[in-house]
């Protein structure tokens, strides 16, 4: 009968623990897989961006409150990238918001590493 109550309480804690970090770990999970596919987005080219719309979208959601503005500019970029389509006078003008798209990056990269341990792919 101890043994059985032991195991319980033991069961009960463990699920308690794995229970508070799901979130987080839902978002370093999803931000891996968006690691893996980001290495082909030039960050120059405002058309590369719409390759992570819909990753940068549902990380937006899931984004810890740190990166989670962070994660609105690359959505906001990589949609108005989208709308643009091929119009290469729209793309210009993009062109010239990629400052503040970097800066949100590099906080989201550095974030992604202290907490996740993941390693976004640099942007040049």
């Amino acid at each position: 009968m101890k043994r059985s109550l032991a195991l319980v309480a033991t069961l009960a804690a463990g699920a308690g623990v794995l229970t508070a970090c799901t979130d987080e770990q839902a978002y370093c999970v999803d931000l891996a897989k968006y690691a893996a596919k980001a290495v082909d987005v030039d960050p120059q080219k405002p058309v590369d961006y719409v390759k992570i719309l819909d990753d940068a979208k549902k990380l937006q959601q899931s984004a810890p409150t740190d990166v989670k503005d962070d994660w609105g500019v690359v959505a906001g970029f990589a949609e108005k990238a989208k709308q643009a389509g091929s119009d290469r006078v729209e793309l210009a003008k993009l062109s010239k918001e990629t400052g503040a798209v970097m800066t949100a990056y590099k906080n989201i990269s550095s974030q992604a590493k202290d907490s996740c341990k993941v390693d976004l792919p640099a942007l040049n």
